[in-house]
């Protein structure tokens, strides 16, 4: 019988009992990891939801994701408070160095952007929201 396997970001966001048999059907919610941000610094997660909660502007940086065992990981990150946050990816969005390295922030609530870990560098995962990569 084949095994079940769960990847990383489905098995850490599982709350509460799970039911389902070997061939890996579930039911039940799954909840994504909800992480505030106060202060400036680094990100500390690699998946899941990051809320920038700073007063001012918040300036954040993201390291590169390792290779081969972050891949797949989503990350999205949204401006709790209307501020000109910004987020550093060390690798730049999609690999491409510094001339895409710092996402600012419009300024508005909801301001967003989300990344997917593939070779470990960040690449963006659909649409961004009033965030500009440069």
């Amino acid at each position: 019988m084949p095994a079940t396997n769960f990847d990383s970001v489905v098995a850490a966001t599982f709350v509460g009992n799970v039911t389902g048999n070997v061939t890996g059907n579930v039911t039940g919610d799954t909840q994504v990891i909800v992480t505030p941000m106060t202060v400036n610094g680094a990100i500390a997660v690699k998946t899941g939801i990051v809320h920038l909660d700073k007063a001012g502007v918040l300036a954040a940086t993201l390291a590169d994701p390792t290779d081969v065992t972050d891949d797949g990981k989503i990350l999205t990150i949204i401006a709790k408070t209307a501020n000109a946050h910004t987020v550093t990816i060390a690798g730049g969005l999609n690999g491409v160095g510094v001339s895409r390295d710092v996402g600012t922030y419009g300024g508005a609530i909801g301001d967003q952007f989300r990344v997917v870990a593939i070779g470990g560098k960040w690449w963006q995962y659909g649409g961004a929201v009033n965030v500009t990569f440069a």
